[in-house]
This record gives structure tokens, C-alpha cells and sequence, in this order.
């Protein structure tokens, strides 16, 4: 059965939610602040499939180290809404970028424990359904110098990663995705993936700027390679892979470069 976007006011409706504050409409999804149960509470409408299968997860999650999820659908996700001042962003751009890379490592282990738990949610996309546009038949129109580099490492990561230990990833853990909720880091948004863990730890590295992601490569590959356990060399190796799709896409968009260009010029 294909997917159908939900609608603000049915969800409004049916979870009786009391909306206080402006919804945001993104590319994605319909966020709507609000109170539920005398509780401060984000409604999330998806636009796309891609959101309601992140929502599901989420909630698979049960607050584990992400958003406590209180109602949910293939459409919609209710949970509650950050609170806490502190920002991973502002971390990053006033001298704290190890803490806040310490902060997303812890973040990524305790997400990933779920799976040693519990059986994956249904609909959870494998990293070589996720990677096709890269390493695809039809991906080599984008690929040359660095970008064909990048993609024949995907391909050798796929294929190796998948004998190893597969766990649900969050698929999208940067800066901006790891909340403050009155003192603790919670993780949003998820893309619902599955796969090898050393593919979320990547996004790390290609936020949340482009100067500052570049001037903190190598310590960050230190810290990230620390934590994890990971061979520095096959976090490398996956940050490569994940910033040559990432230019794939945006290329296809025809947005304007970004991070992960900058990523793959100096260290690809």
C-alpha cells in the first residue's frame, strides 16, 4: 500500500494536542509546539515516507538515549520538545568541540545498544539500499578523481560490513540532531537505517560547519576512533564513503557544495 502524508489537524485532533506556538513546515515534515498532558510536547507531521519510518524508530528507541516518543503512526510522531540552553553547535564554535564530539559518540553507543535488545523494527533501510545512488549502476555519471575513489571504498565497506555485527542506525547524528532536554542529549530525527555502526559516526565529522569540521579532522578521528573502538583508518575509510554520497545528492539537486566537498578535497 503506498505511504500517504498525515495531516496536522487529524493529529492535532487525535492525540488532543494544545498547539502553543508557530508549526514550522520543513522540505520533510509539519512541526507543531505544543502541550499534552501538561507536558511540552513537539507533534511531527511527516510530508514524506522517509519521516514516518524515523518516527517509528524513534519510538523503538523508548527514550534511550533519544526523545521519549508518547504517541506515534507511519505519519506522525508525538514526543516531547527540548528544553535545556545548551546547543552542540555553539559547543563546536567556542572551544569545545571535543566535549561535543564526546557528547555524539556517547549518544551513537547508547543508541546502537537497543539492537543487542531488541529485534529492528520493521521497514529499517539496509546501508546498501541507502548507498545506491553512489555506488549504483547508474552512479557513475557523478563519479571522478575523489568521488570515484569514494565509491569504489563503499562498495569494499558494504560488502565487508555485511558479515559483521548489523545494529539499527539513526543515519543522520550530527550537531543539530542531538538535543539538550533539561540536561540530558537526546537524539531526533532518525533516518531509520541498518547496517555497520561505524556509518553513524560519520556524519560527525562533516558538521556543523565546514571550517570547523576541516580545522577538527584528525582530532576529532582521534576521539571518535577512542570511543567507538573503531580502526581510525575505517572511520576514515566510512567518512569518505558517507561525503561522497552526500555530494552525489547534492549534486543531483543541484544544490550549491557544501561540507562534505570540503571534506573530500582535503582529506579524500
Amino acid at each position: 500500500m503506498e505511504w500517504v502524508a498525515g495531516s496536522v489537524p487529524v493529529y492535532v485532533d487525535r492525540w488532543a494536542v494544545q498547539p502553543h506556538g508557530e508549526t514550522v513546515t520543513t522540505p520533510s515534515s509539519w512541526l507543531v509546539p505544543g502541550r499534552w498532558h501538561d507536558r511540552d510536547v513537539m507533534l511531527k507531521v511527516a510530508r514524506i515516507a522517509e519521516e514516518g519510518r524515523g518516527g517509528t524508530v524513534l519510538a523503538w528507541w523508548s527514550g534511550d538515549a533519544a526523545a521519549e516518543v508518547y504517541e506515534v503512526s507511519d505519519q506522525a510522531v508525538l514526543m516531547e520538545r527540548a528544553s535545556g540552553r545548551r546547543d552542540l553547535t555553539t559547543m563546536c564554535q567556542t572551544g569545545l568541540d571535543d566535549e561535543a564530539t564526546n557528547i555524539l559518540c556517547a549518544t551513537i553507543s547508547f543508541l546502537h545498544g537497543a539492537s543487542a535488545i531488541s529485534a529492528a523494527p520493521v521497514g529499517v533501510v539496509p546501508l546498501s539500499r541507502w548507498f545506491q545512488d553512489l555506488v549504483g549502476a547508474d552512479a557513475a555519471r557523478f563519479q571522478a578523481g575523489s568521488m570515484a575513489r569514494a565509491a569504489v571504498m563503499a562498495r569494499e565497506l558494504l560488502e565487508v560490513s555485511h558479515a559483521e555485527g548489523q545494529v539499527v542506525l539513526h543515519g543522520d547524528l550530527h550537531h543539530g540532531n542531538v538535543l539538550d532536554f533539561d540536561g540530558r542529549w537526546l537524539a531526533i530525527d532518525p533516518k531509520g537505517l541498518f547496517g555497520y555502526r561505524a556509518f553513524d559516526y560519520a556524519n560527525i565529522f562533516c558538521n556543523p560547519t565546514a571550517d570547523v569540521a576541516v580545522s577538527n579532522f584528525h582530532r576529532r578521528l582521534a576521539i571518535v576512533s577512542e570511543h567507538s573502538g573503531l580502526d581510525a583508518e575505517v572511520l576514515r575509510s566510512w567518512v569518505m564513503a558517507w561525503c561522497a554520497l552526500s555530494v552525489t545528492w547534492t549534486d543531483s539537486s543541484g544544490a550549491q557544495p557544501w561540507t562534505a566537498h570540503a571534506i573530500l578535497s582535503e582529506f579524500g
